[in-house]
């Protein structure tokens, strides 16, 4: 009999310890869903304070710093100098990274925008990105990178028909205008864009006025390097 009822106060206390360890849980998840983790862990550093126990990582208060947001570049320029801008916010210092080697600095502007001048690249592929620095020298992490190509060499155009000082005569004023250039360059007959298929090549129908005429072809590749030939022809119904 006395041990029935012994066990009946042990089991009753085992029951109470877990409920009150299931009510601390929710509470905790209730405090972290209402004041977030911050708050509980500045909590918790008061606590330690208290206790004199607090340790010496926990006093150093953490700077978050974000990286700064580099606006959109052109795939490919024909030049070795571009202008960079972007955004971050806070009062930082930008370091600009070209082929992951540090070359400049600025401070952020009010508004929270930078600019970099006359950013200097090499022919060739480029790899650019951005860290976001504090006054005490706190850095955030590496920004988007970004690539630019240097291309400055001109694009090739071969013009297969007509040839120069060409002489067309008959009722149909209409010459075929082919040649053949780089896979991914555009192509203008006299301004109309022309068609380039996989291969380069390409063709156009050109209506002709009598008498002696220019026709222009233009090809121009992703860095706005362009190459251009004239033909003159004559037409004579």
């Amino acid at each position: 009999m006395v041990r029935s009822r012994l066990r009946y106060y042990q089991d009753r206390k085992e029951r109470r310890q877990i409920f009150l360890t299931l009510g601390g849980i929710v509470a905790v998840l209730l405090f972290l869903a209402i004041f977030g983790v911050r708050t509980l862990v500045a909590f918790s550093l008061l606590v330690d304070q208290l206790r004199g126990s607090t340790p010496k990582d926990q006093q150093q208060s953490q700077t978050i710093i974000l990286p700064p947001q580099l606006d959109p570049l052109p795939t490919a320029v024909n030049s070795t100098e571009i202008q960079i801008t972007g955004k971050a916010k806070g009062d930082v210092t930008i370091l600009l990274y070209v082929n992951e080697e540090q070359l400049e600095k600025v401070k952020v502007k009010e508004d929270g925008s930078f600019t970099f001048s006359n950013v200097k690249l090499k022919e060739g592929t480029n790899t650019i990105s951005a860290k976001a620095m504090d006054e005490k020298n706190n850095t955030s992490d590496l920004s988007e990178i970004l690539t630019v190509q240097v291309k400055k060499s001109k694009p090739t155009l071969d013009i297969t028909s007509p040839s120069d000082n060409a002489q067309i005569s008959g009722e149909n004023a209409v010459m075929t205008v082919t040649g053949k250039t780089d896979q991914d360059n555009s192509v203008t007959v006299n301004d109309r864009f022309v068609v380039v298929k996989s291969d380069g090549s390409f063709s156009y129908d050109l209506s002709l006025k009598e008498g002696e005429q220019t026709i222009t072809i233009v090809a121009k590749d992703i860095a706005g390097n362009e190459t251009k030939v004239e033909r003159k022809v004559t037409y004579k119904k």
